[in-house]
């Protein structure tokens, strides 16, 4: 894209840099909306892409308690609430440049609107309706936890793969003394959490959906960008010494090994 320079200090990494000023406001404003529909087009991406994995290792018949099925379940909910946050803003703190908390939620919320508006609210509702019931179970892990840890309390089953099959907490919590929490159903296509449920084929259909929309906004904004943008100076600085870089990495690989989980190096390096 034409808003976009980068700075060519570095030997073999680029740093992008892309412009928020633009020759008029209309072309400012297009330039700062396009970062918005860039993460969001991110996190979409995210969503569909650790979906699919997990489906494709849960389906090859892996461990019942596969971490990596798990760790990318995790990533798809947590990419989703990003979208959903970016789309509907909630309460948020007051940003820097403003004097008070009602200018920046008015401001988040001006900017809520005005993507809903570029993209079309078919998918975005899909996604609302989609992560709301299990979106706070998952946020609030350690207090569902705590509930299930009552007196008469023996067994919970958790965080498993399913063939079809589940053990539930029934709705009342009572008659029995043990616990059904999280379970993957790969061949349904849900996640559960205790009684709630989240159907993962329509999220990634509903993400893949946005992520049209979000090509199509991108192409009408990027009419609107006529002229010569403009890049402030930026200060290039050092993140680390020369060589700390490389000392804290052997130092990181060598506990590693010492704790039995080594790494091998990227080739190349």
């Amino acid at each position: 894209m034409a808003d976009r320079v980068s700075i060519p200090h570095l030997q073999q990494r680029r740093i992008p840099m892309r412009s928020l000023k633009g020759a008029n406001p209309v072309a400012s404003e297009a330039l700062r909306d396009m970062v918005y529909l860039d993460e969001l087009d991110r996190q979409a991406g995210i969503v569909n892409n650790s979906i699919a994995f997990a489906w494709r290792r849960a389906a090859a018949e892996c461990s019942p308690t596969d971490a990596k099925v798990w760790s990318a379940l995790q990533a798809a909910l947590f990419a989703a609430i990003i979208v959903q946050r970016i789309l509907h803003p909630g309460g948020v703190r007051q940003y820097p440049h403003h004097k008070t908390p009602k200018e920046s939620r008015d401001f988040a919320r001006r900017r809520g609107q005005r993507l809903r508006d570029l993209l079309g609210e078919t998918a975005d509702a899909e996604i609302i309706r989609l992560t709301k019931e299990v979106r706070d179970p998952f946020e609030h892990v350690d207090e569902r936890l705590d509930q299930l840890m009552t007196p008469d309390a023996i067994a919970l089953s958790d965080w498993y793969i399913s063939a079809g099959k589940a053990l539930l907490t029934p709705e009342n919590g009572l008659g029995t003394v043990g616990y059904g929490l999280r379970v993957f159903y790969p061949d349904g296509g849900f996640l559960y959490f205790g009684r709630e449920k989240l159907d993962l084929y329509q999220l990634d259909l509903a993400m893949l959906q946005l992520r049209a929309a979000i090509g199509a906004a991108q192409g009408d904004l990027q009419k609107k960008i006529r002229g010569r943008n403009m890049f402030g100076g930026s200060q290039l600085v050092d993140l680390l010494p020369e060589g700390h870089g490389h000392r804290r990495t052997e130092y990181w690989l060598a506990e590693r090994q010492r704790l039995g989980h080594g790494l091998t190096r990227p080739t190349g390096r």
